[in-house]
């Protein structure tokens, strides 16, 4: 049986270019992501009942050619395993979330695939921020990393956005990015963290600094995660758009330390300029 791919559209080799909103592609059918609501409410159960446990069914199944996860990059044997739980993708929205999930959490040498009835459906890897994920649960860093990773991604209002994903230096040297890329994606939207694997999830949001030319700009009609909702968190803290809490900007050190803990797991996205 042929596998069915779900469209992820970033370019494979671009590591930290993402879209952060697609269209999920099955049997020759495209139909629009779900509407964005807050993580809290609608990834967090998925996520929880995800992560206690690893995800490859046992054995592995192994094919295909190596291939490179980035330009320089060492070949590395491309991995098709079978999800152990397949109830983990029995739903549409299930499987559109469990994507982002393994996106973020496996290498692009990494295809986790499940059988739902007559049909088969493939989740590729990417980032890689994970990898022990397919053997072991994962850890708290791990936990961080990928919670940081899925909330830079989302997107309120569900349309296709380039962004560039980075790290501070030294935290995740993959995601340092070029002089290229930091030309092209000049608008600085914010810094994403928390851990929505947690007994408690928190997802968090700090602000980008940007002028006011660049506060204008029409991408942030389409990326609203930065942006105040007038709503507030029961210890007061501003609510975003998306349900994040915002901490302050991203200039200020302050912003990454939330009740007594600090977060070095910070994934920051940066923007290309609509105009």
């Amino acid at each position: 049986m042929a596998s069915v791919q779900l469209a992820w559209t970033f370019p494979i080799l671009a590591r930290r270019r993402w879209v952060d909103s697609d269209r999920l592609t099955h049997e020759g059918r495209s139909a629009s992501a779900p509407h964005p609501m807050m993580w809290t409410a609608l990834i967090i159960p998925i996520l929880v009942a995800l992560f206690p446990d690893p995800v490859a069914a046992e054995p592995p199944l192994r094919g295909g050619e190596p291939i490179l996860s980035s330009p320089g990059a060492s070949a590395q044997p491309f991995q098709e395993i079978e999800l152990a739980d397949p109830t983990l993708a029995a739903t549409e929205t299930a499987r559109h979330q469990l994507k982002y999930l393994v996106n973020c959490a496996l290498p692009d040498s990494v295809r986790l695939f499940s059988v739902q009835g007559h049909e088969r459906f493939t989740f590729p890897g990417h980032l890689g921020l994970a990898p022990e994920w397919l053997k072991a649960p994962l850890t708290p860093l791990q936990e961080r990393w990928v919670s940081a990773c899925m909330l830079a991604l989302t997107n309120y209002v569900g349309k296709h956005v380039e962004v560039s994903l980075h790290a501070k230096p030294g935290a995740a040297p993959f995601l340092a990015p070029t002089k290229e890329e930091t030309r092209a994606y000049s608008i600085s939207e914010g810094g994403f963290f928390g851990n929505l694997f947690s007994p408690h999830p928190v997802a968090y949001v700090c602000s980008g600094a940007h002028t006011k030319i660049e506060a204008q700009d029409p991408v942030f009609r389409d990326r609203l995660c930065t942006k105040t909702s007038g709503e507030t968190a029961p210890d007061g803290k501003p609510l975003t758009v998306c349900q994040f809490i915002l901490t302050g900007p991203c200039s200020d050190p302050a912003s990454f330390t939330v009740n007594s803990q600090t977060y070095e797991e910070v994934i920051f996205v940066s923007l290309k300029p609509a105009k």
